[in-house]
């Protein structure tokens, strides 16, 4: 019929009939005109008209009807049917012809079909004048229900009578009827403007669609409401990504162009519609689009539909048009959008963003990439909960450094909680959003069957492949892993529970203790350079959290002989001034197996004296002698919050983070800049604070900033995505191990679970392997000072240009900042050193991964020590084919290079080549040939934290080492093939180095043993001191066996000839003085490593020299005399330049350059022309 539409998609409170005898999913119904639906309010659609007077009955009328508008046969059924069924206040107001009408509707009527609904004009009412509407309900409308729907559909009531219908043989129908003025009757004249008004009101009515001023669209504009849902979730995203117009200003400029408005329409349904998608027909709609807009006079009406235009453009995928299994329309809207495209956007952009609406649930994802991963949280900030996710993707993303995946993050927010009275409600409304939220994000992710890539269906997508959709438990989302993980197999979605990680099939956080033990780590690393061992030695404490807690009640068991002191969150403050360390311990192992325990638990009888527990809400709190002793105030009592503040300042060992919330900024940070209103009145300056070490076992606990203050003031911290990364590396390795394991094909789901629990603690050994590592690399970079100051600017000049870093936005220093820390002779502090190693392994990522690195199969065989060692020979070809290899093996590869290296050092290298891939594959070749993989495990074994320094040596003389030896494959390659370099150098440089340390001489033997007698005397041993200080010298050993390989030469003599010339032209002194020149700029920087370059040159081309025509049998300190005497010319000119050259009090990078010219004299004076030398020397 005309006009008509069915349907409601309303649960309980969404439907405004009040009745509803079936759920129909989260959300109900769906975003269509709900044909079909099978449950809400029962609505009839009929039409009535004004009273004609007649000389017959109106029950005979109604016969005449009856049989002209259905035929004889029927009208007698009809007629039997209806004859009695219409009241007499139906009858003195409507004619038996406008009853006739409303038959067909009753006849169709069903009441377990859902909603109908008609608009009609009455007849003799005039040329659209007056317009009736009809449903059915088991209660009377409420005129104040309806009257606001039809008002924003820019309709108004002109009257309402309501009427029961008793059909013979069938239940009484209860009808409401109004009449309708609108005002602007000649839009109604159109049979389709009032379907589509009939279905937008019923749309409202049930729930499916929000009843606002968007939706006198569907009139004016003449757009399915389906289309205003569309435009309504543009608005919301465009408020969320910072275009502030108000809602009604959005809404008055679509209806005042509403030309442009269907073009908007119209342009999205041709990108994404499947029956219709043709870019040829875009391209052209869009040129009208943009014709339209070219006529719109007012500046910021049109901003606002060039805005939403963009959004329209920048979309790449939606669910608009799919259909779920019933049929019927998803009940929410997804947009997947390409964040380049959106340059309203706040900084950083991710590289993929999804939006999901509904009228119960809004919330957005954002990917920092295709491959990625990060928990989705219930948000109570609904006005911006994206920039609540930016933040968190920010964090996220350092955080994720350490994994596969780039980082992600997602929230949700609730619109309609019930009250929160009802917790169980506000329970079931959250997990029904939470579940309405990841289907947006399934309805436009592909799947995998295979190899094979799967796109969803009824869907255009104008982007690449997208299968890989992980998420992770967040903010009152902790508990609904299996939740996800069911949706994913709902959906047949290719990762399984690999989905969601942890739940009732993986690994549990808490139990496993992962998160804490990583945190642990870099309490170790701080306190072991302090020369404090935590296990060991007692410490004292104060902390943010509770033994219920994963993170600190968790921590707090790692050592028994830690004094927790004092303690809060957000119920209790605990203070207990002299803790006995073992009691104490023992209590909070207690608690922390207590069900939901507060600090209320805590037995007072093991409280030291003074000590005890107070509310947070407390408005004083009295401060005994010793606690005012061990927290260093001198009042007798102060409010909570306050209490808190003196707690963050106490002079303890440690303050370990557990808790939620932000609580030290800096002096110059403003309250408003934080954020975190909530614990505003108990926040303190990073200046106050008086801790030695602070530990982040949970986030944003103190803004970066504070820490960079904390840390120039003496104080040692990390980063909270350095100390607490355990969590998010165990969930990933769970899950790569998990699409590992399935799709090795006939495993059984009960063999499979037990194989991860029975690796579960060699994971959690490699994953605190990683926490291990990170804070031990920052050591080293710390150690290293301002000898890596410049390189650290240039890596972030690099990063900056190519729009990967802001400095001003994650707390970098600023070029004026770096002058003033190398005037002070200072370095970056660990908090900076953090956040551009984590920067350099997500941009380093990135580069790997575009490259052809991943593939060669040298870097591919270390993705197998990505397994677990019980995996290792069942399943090493299943990794090899994991669709995540390249992502396995680039971030194996990224984390070793840069926890190795440091930061600076491939920057260094990537300065030297156009081939962005050589850096990585001559690090992969420079490791495996001097067999660094064995030192390296030798060092990370010494024990902490009586060798802690001396471990930092090491590891810098390492780097150092690894540095020059790549700098020598990339000048002296044109190509890098990583096995055939491997292959053709190991054996050499693995026979030198054993002998090496014999064949030293003068200063470069003295300085190697003065080193390893400083090391092996504070109790390392001797042997791994000589591995790595003859490492330096051994950089050379490319040279000599490429001199040794070119002359025919045995490789031992050749290496004796080597140092004895070096030690008798003092070379040695003169590569020490371009070590030690001043690194005050970029340009010194360069200039000592081409002094360096110059000087290996040249030593190479001596060594050659002297050899040319040499018998070998002649010892080499014997061909050095007959050489330097067949050249005196030569060399009494380069000593005597040398006799200058040290009488100066500071050789200066210019006189050294003297020194080298007569240097390359000798060389090309010494025997041999020059291209023999050359081809001799390599």
């Amino acid at each position: 019929m005309d006009g008509q539409a069915r349907g409601c998609a309303s649960v309980g409170r969404g439907c405004r009939g009040g009745w509803c005898p079936a759920r129909c999913g989260p959300g109900g119904g769906g975003l269509d005109s709900g044909q079909d639906r099978r449950c809400g309010p029962r609505f009839v659609e009929g039409v009535v008209a004004v009273v004609v007077p007649t000389t017959e009955s109106w029950q005979d009328e109604l016969r005449v009807q009856l049989a002209d508008r259905y035929g004889s046969a029927e009208g007698r059924r009809l007629f039997a049917r209806y004859a009695e069924a219409f009241p007499a206040g139906y009858q003195d107001v409507f004619s038996a012809g406008q009853a006739a009408l409303d038959v067909g509707a009753l006849e169709e009527f069903r009441p377990d079909a859902g909603p109908r609904l008609t608009m009609l004009p009455l007849l003799g009412s005039g040329a659209n004048a007056r317009f009736a509407l009809l449903w059915s309900s088991p209660r009377p409308a409420l005129l104040a229900d309806v009257f606001p729907v039809l008002e924003n559909m820019g309709l108004r009531i002109a009257d309402h009578r309501p009427f029961d219908v008793r059909p013979a043989g069938r239940g009484a129908v209860r009808v409401e009827e109004f009449e309708l003025l609108p005002r602007d009757s000649a839009l109604l004249a159109d049979p389709v403007a009032r379907d589509l008004v009939a279905a937008a009101f019923i749309a409202v009515w049930c729930g499916d669609a929000e009843d606002d001023g968007f939706n006198q669209l569907v009139l004016k504009a003449g757009i399915g409401w389906r289309d205003v849902v569309l435009l309504r979730a543009i608005h919301a995203y465009l408020r969320q990504g910072g275009v502030t117009f108000s809602q009604s200003y959005v809404e008055r400029s679509l209806l005042t162009h509403r030309e442009v408005t269907r073009l908007l329409v119209a342009l999205f349904r041709t990108r994404f519609d499947p029956a219709v998608a043709d870019p040829g027909r875009q391209a052209a709609l869009d040129s009208r689009v943009e014709a339209a807009l070219n006529a719109v006079v007012h500046l910021n009406e049109d901003r606002v539909l060039r805005a939403v235009r963009t959004v329209v453009l920048a979309a790449v995928r939606t669910n608009f048009f799919q259909r779920g299994r019933d049929g019927r329309a998803k009940p929410h809207l997804t947009l997947k959008l390409d964040p380049g495209k959106l340059p309203f956007l706040p900084e950083p952009r991710p590289a993929v963003e999804t939006f999901v609406y509904s009228p119960r649930v809004v919330g957005v994802h954002l990917r920092a990439a295709k491959v990625a991963r990060g928990g989705i949280r219930w948000s109570d900030r609904p006005e911006d909960f994206r920039a609540e996710v930016l933040g968190l993707l920010k964090a996220q993303m350092v955080k994720n450094a350490v994994i596969v995946p780039q980082g992600a993050k997602g929230a949700f927010v609730v619109k309609r909680p019930p009250p929160s009275t009802d917790p169980e409600a506000v329970a079931a409304e959250v997990r029904d959003c939470y579940t309405m939220f990841v289907r947006g994000l399934l309805d436009v992710t592909d799947n995998r069957r295979g190899d094979v890539v799967l796109r969803p269906a009824d869907t255009v997508c104008h982007d690449s492949d997208d299968p890989y959709l992980v998420v992770a438990a967040d903010k009152g989302t902790a508990a609904f892993s299996d939740l996800a993980n069911s949706i994913a197999a709902e959906y047949g979605f290719w990762l399984g529970d690999a989905f969601a990680s942890g739940g009732s099939r993986g690994y549990d956080h808490k139990a496993m203790a992962i998160t804490a033990r990583g945190a642990w780590e870099s309490v170790r690393r701080h306190f072991g350079e302090l020369g404090v061992d935590p296990e060991r030695d007692e410490f004292t404490a104060a902390g943010i959290g509770d033994m219920s807690g994963d993170v600190f009640g968790n921590a707090m068991l790692l050592s028994r002989t830690v004094k927790l002191v004092a303690a809060f969150d957000h119920r209790h403050i605990f203070l207990d001034p002299a803790p006995d360390p073992l009691a104490s311990w023992t209590e909070r192992r207690r608690l922390s197996g207590l069900p939901r325990s507060s600090w209320a638990d805590y037995d007072p009888t093991l409280i030291s004296p003074g000590g005890g527990v107070f509310a947070r809400s407390a408005k004083s709190v009295p401060l005994t002698a010793q606690v005012r002793r061990v927290l260093d105030v001198d009042v007798a009592s102060l409010p909570a919050d306050e209490l808190i503040q003196a707690i963050l300042r106490a002079p303890v060992d440690l303050l370990f983070n557990g808790g939620i919330g932000t609580y030290v900024k800096a002096a110059a940070e403003s309250n408003a800049q934080v954020g975190d209103r909530a614990n505003e009145g108990a926040r303190v300056d990073a200046e106050q604070v008086r801790a030695r070490v602070v530990a982040e076992g949970g986030n944003l606990g103190f803004t970066q900033p504070a820490r960079i203050v904390f840390a120039l003031r003496g104080g040692r911290i990390n980063t909270d995505f350095i100390d607490n990364s355990a969590g998010v590396d165990i969930s990933d390795r769970e899950v790569n191990l998990k699409i590992l394991l399935d799709s090795a094909g006939g495993i059984p789901s009960q063999r499979r679970d037990r194989l991860l629990a029975e690796i579960d603690a060699e994971v959690a050994e490699q994953v605190l392997a990683d926490n291990y590592r990170q804070a031990q690399s920052i050591s080293v970079s710390e150690a290293l000072g301002q000898t890596t100051l410049d390189r650290n600017l240039q890596l972030m000049r690099f990063l900056e240009g190519e729009g990967f870093l802001d400095r001003a936005l994650e707390s970098l220093p600023d070029d004026d900042v770096i002058a003033q820390r190398r005037a002070l002779g200072l370095g970056l502090t660990r908090p900076e050193l953090a956040m551009l190693l984590a920067h350099s392994k997500n941009q380093f990522h990135r580069m790997v991964l575009d490259s052809a690195v991943p593939d060669d199969p040298h870097v591919m065989a270390g993705t197998v020590e990505y397994l677990p060692a019980a995996l290792r020979t069942e399943f090493a070809d299943e990794i090899q084919a994991h669709p995540l290899r390249r992502e396995i093996a680039t971030t194996v590869l990224a984390n070793e290079m840069i926890n190795r290296l440091g930061s600076g050092v491939l920057r260094r290298l990537m300065q030297l080549t156009g081939d962005l891939s050589a850096p990585f594959r001559v690090y992969v070749a420079t490791r495996d040939l001097l067999d660094l993989p064995a030192i390296w495990a030798e060092i990370d074994a010494l024990e902490l934290p009586r060798h802690a320094h001396a471990q930092l040596r090491l590891l810098a003389a390492v780097r150092e080492v690894v540095e020059q030896v790549a700098l020598w494959l990339l000048r002296n390659r044109r190509e890098i093939d990583t096995a055939v370099e491997v292959r053709r150098f190991r054996p050499a440089m693995l026979r030198l180095a054993h002998t090496l340390r014999g064949r030293l001489t003068g200063r470069e033997r003295r300085r190697v043993e003065r080193a390893i007698a400083a090391l092996a005397g504070a109790g390392v041993p001797e042997r791994l001191c000589e591995r790595v200080f003859v490492l330096d010298p051994l950089c050379s050993g490319m040279d000599i066996a490429e001199i040794s390989w070119a002359s025919g030469r045995d490789l031992e003599w050749t290496a004796g000839l080597y140092f004895e010339l070096g030690e008798r032209l003092d070379l040695d002194w003169l590569k020490e003085q371009a070590v030690e020149q001043a690194s005050d700029s970029h340009w010194t920087m360069l200039a000592k490593a081409s002094l360096r370059d110059d000087l290996l040159t040249q030593r190479r081309r001596l060594t050659a020299a002297a050899l040319h025509g040499a018998d070998e049998s002649t010892p080499p300190d014997r061909l050095v005399d007959a050489w330097l005497d067949g050249n005196p010319d030569r060399v009494r000119m380069y000593r005597e330049t040398f006799v200058l050259l040290k009488e100066a009090a500071e050789p200066d990078v210019s006189m050294l350059s003297v020194a080298l010219q007569e240097l390359r004299n000798l060389a090309q004076s010494g025997g041999g022309n020059a291209a023999e030398l050359d081809g001799l020397a390599g």
